[in-house]
């Protein structure tokens, strides 16, 4: 090209633009916009800019499979009475919204490969829920309990669950042997990518309930408002069903703990209301043989002060980290059911209200100095009859005049 000496404006890259022997091809390729107007952009060596054929390419790809997910009418009506008896209460406890979602998805004749491969190791593993009568028998009293409105959610009728049962199976062989054979399994997984931000991790959160929660005064100044310590996640516990079980395997934390990123401690994940963070040394975190252990001070705030009351009571008892995978960070079992977690970044954790998701953390949110001290009882004592209560016991007038 014959150019002047490089300036920075418009006609010499224009100028530079009508001299450029690859011209040709620059109408082949996406330019970046912003606001309607064209942006200047860098590229690597790696980072380049997208072909405008490479749309029609993966669709190419995706157009020739061969597996017919056509949602049978059988899995359609379940799926619709799951809703039916959802809306109505029937559900129970552990269900997560995903479900529901997914429920609806099939109601309407829509179902994911993600879905059929869950769908049939859900259908496998949760076979024994039929035994009992009020899962299973239409004429029984109790029915349908919670289990059977967990089958019709994820589209298998309780009362003839093997249609159901064996389509799952069928299909999510020939979506495994597809992954194996075709390459649009591949492409698929890239067009994914591409609809997302690939330079902004996905983050996610786990909600799970306190374990083993001690309570205790402030050792700054002695006042009311209360430290906790405890685990806010355990190793080698199986997460409720979430469409999937997640386990976290110990070490998983390590490396994020090394790194001493700043972490902070939010109310509800609200980042308005910080509690504790390990910059200010309010917020410790550790990773030893049983979990993520969470030490943390409360502060003297409107916020710490209900908050401290209200775990003190057992109203609040759950905590939630977000968090993300690195590459390499995560497995995931053959037939889909189980996600194993070996490296997490750790980017926040919450104190909040709501379900677990890894209920093996069991909820004993309880200091029995504190409370022993506030109701002039003795602190074993005090243990004592609580336990038996846990267990369903009641207290003798000897063992509740002792403690009143």
């Amino acid at each position: 090209m014959n150019l002047k000496s490089f300036t920075i404006d418009a006609s010499y890259a224009s100028e530079a633009d009508r001299q450029d022997p690859l011209k040709a091809f620059k109408d082949k390729f996406h330019h970046p916009i912003l606001n309607g107007n064209p942006v200047i952009y860098l590229c690597g060596n790696s980072l380049g800019l997208q072909p405008l054929q490479t749309a029609s390419y993966i669709q190419e790809e995706l157009e020739d499979r061969q597996i017919d997910l056509e949602v049978p009418q059988y899995i359609r009506d379940a799926a619709a009475k799951g809703l039916e008896y959802y809306a109505d209460g029937l559900a129970g406890d552990g269900l997560v919204g995903s479900t529901v979602r997914e429920a609806r998805a099939m109601a309407r004749g829509e179902i994911s490969e993600d879905k059929v491969i869950r769908a049939n190791a859900w259908g496998a593993r949760h076979a024994p829920d039929l035994d009992a009568p009020q899962n299973s028998n239409a004429d029984n009293d109790g029915f349908p309990g919670a289990g059977a409105v967990a089958h019709y959610l994820w589209g298998i009728n309780p009362l003839d669950p093997m249609p159901a049962r064996n389509w799952f199976e069928r299909k999510a062989d020939e979506v495994k042997a597809e992954r194996v054979n075709n390459p649009a399994f591949v492409a698929n997984m890239f067009r994914k990518q591409m609809e997302a931000d690939p330079m902004t991790p996905k983050i996610e959160q786990r909600e799970v309930t306190f374990s083993d929660i001690e309570m205790r005064k402030s050792e700054e100044n002695g006042s009311d408002y209360m430290s906790f310590r405890g685990y806010a996640a355990v190793f080698n516990s199986f997460s409720e069903d979430m469409g999937f079980r997640e386990i976290i395997k110990p070490g998983a934390f390590s490396k994020t703990l090394r790194s001493r990123n700043a972490i902070r401690m939010f109310l509800n994940h609200n980042s308005d209301i910080v509690l504790a963070s390990t910059r200010a040394k309010t917020l410790r975190l550790q990773e030893d043989e049983r979990g993520l252990l969470v030490d943390a001070d409360l502060p003297d705030t409107t916020a710490g002060r209900d908050l401290s009351i209200l775990m003190r009571r057992g109203d609040v008892d759950s905590m939630s980290f977000g968090f993300s995978v690195p590459k390499g960070g995560d497995s995931w079992s053959d037939d889909g059911a189980v996600r194993t977690l070996t490296q997490i970044r750790l980017h926040e954790v919450s104190v909040v209200t709501g379900f677990p998701a890894y209920k093996d953390t069991t909820a004993t949110v309880r200091s029995f100095e504190v409370l022993a001290e506030r109701t002039n009882t003795n602190a074993d004592e005090l243990a004592e009859a609580i336990t038996l209560l846990e267990n369903g016991k009641e207290l003798d007038d000897e063992i509740g005049r002792a403690h009143v």
